[in-house]
């Protein structure tokens, strides 16, 4: 994973998930359009060996105090590789590394079960909320993995 750079803009804007996906999560530019409007929000691309595979972001929410990921997206060409674990996981150490990051939040739909499932072996567990349609699940950082 790597700081969304200007270089890797048009590459991450032509990455899309398979049809079907399309409701699991935003467009790549309405993430990008999110980013360049608050400045909370710290996108990324995600690279395998050195190709833009899929794009990342997460922000700090001041509403609740969180850091929650906003996006994590895999293009469908490089699904079931293990990129989307790979990303999870990079995104996680760079999180746990703030200030004042005791828990990572995230939303997933409902019919999402593989990106749950994901989170869910990443530590992940539902808070029984739904926001905006979304289980939102939680990984306390206390106990970090």
């Amino acid at each position: 994973m790597h700081p969304l750079t200007p270089a890797y803009r048009e590459a991450v804007l032509r990455l899309t998930v398979a049809p079907e996906q399309q409701d699991f999560v935003a467009a790549n530019a309405d993430s990008l359009a999110e980013a360049e409007q608050n400045s909370d929000c710290v996108p990324f691309v995600v690279l395998a060996e050195g190709e833009p595979v899929g794009f990342a972001m997460y922000a700090l929410d001041h509403d609740d105090g969180n850091f929650w990921i906003y996006r994590l997206m895999i293009d469908a060409r490089f699904q079931r590789r293990g990129y989307g674990r790979m990303a999870l996981e990079q995104l996680i150490e760079r999180m746990a590394a703030l200030p004042d990051c005791p828990r990572i939040m995230l939303g997933v739909e409902p019919a999402n079960t593989t990106a749950a499932a994901l989170y869910r072996s990443l530590g992940f567990v539902p808070t029984g909320a739904i926001i905006g349609g979304e289980i939102a699940m939680c990984k306390e950082m206390s106990a970090r993995s």
